[in-house]
């Protein structure tokens, strides 16, 4: 039988297929182990002809996904773990990844039941940037006080744009598949 044009690659069919029907708990140990897996890739040594490269923060993709789909207690344990080993890979503070994992993932949880996402494109697109912006402030703003003096903001800003980056390849990795339920006394 000929394959037609437009039908999908059976290979990639039953992987999706997988994934739609796959629950809470395997999507969320397939996030953990893939922020942990770029987690551990960052701590090698990275450089090209000298230059550093930087490494996109995984876990703040992972606290925004997760939030899509509203509050729930097993992925704030899981980001204040891994919390806790960015704070020993970077050197800072016990708690100030958990932290900014924690109110990232509160941001995305609180802007994706407040605003009908699915009908919106600009929610859709500007509430990553916006929310993640707002956590790459407070590493610049943990960084500066730990530091006692003002960090450079290029650095940041790069891995800003590479998280970023991170985000729009694998956000979808991080939907739990569950939705947020509308805020109670509103209109749905």
């Amino acid at each position: 039988m000929a394959k037609t044009r437009n039908a999908p690659d059976s290979r990639f069919a039953g992987i999706g297929r997988l994934w739609r029907e796959a629950g809470p708990t395997t999507r969320l140990t397939a996030g953990t182990l893939l922020v942990l897996a770029i987690g551990l890739i960052g701590l090698t040594p990275k450089s090209v002809f000298g230059t550093e490269l930087t490494w996109p923060y995984a876990a703040l993709v992972a606290a925004f996904g997760w939030g899509r789909s509203g509050l729930a207690f097993r992925p704030m344990i899981i980001l204040v773990i891994v919390g806790f080993a960015q704070d020993v890979s970077a050197y800072a503070p016990l708690g100030c990844f958990g932290f900014i994992n924690l109110t990232t993932f509160g941001l995305s949880a609180l802007v994706h039941r407040s605003f009908d996402r699915e009908r919106s494109p600009v929610i859709t697109t500007l509430s990553p940037i916006v929310i993640y912006a707002i956590g790459f402030a407070q590493v610049w703003l943990f960084a500066s006080f730990n530091s006692n003096h003002i960090v450079q903001i290029a650095p940041i800003m790069q891995t800003f744009v590479i998280t970023y980056i991170l985000h729009i390849i694998i956000a979808p990795v991080f939907d739990l598949g569950r939705r947020a339920s509308p805020i109670p006394g509103s209109r749905a």
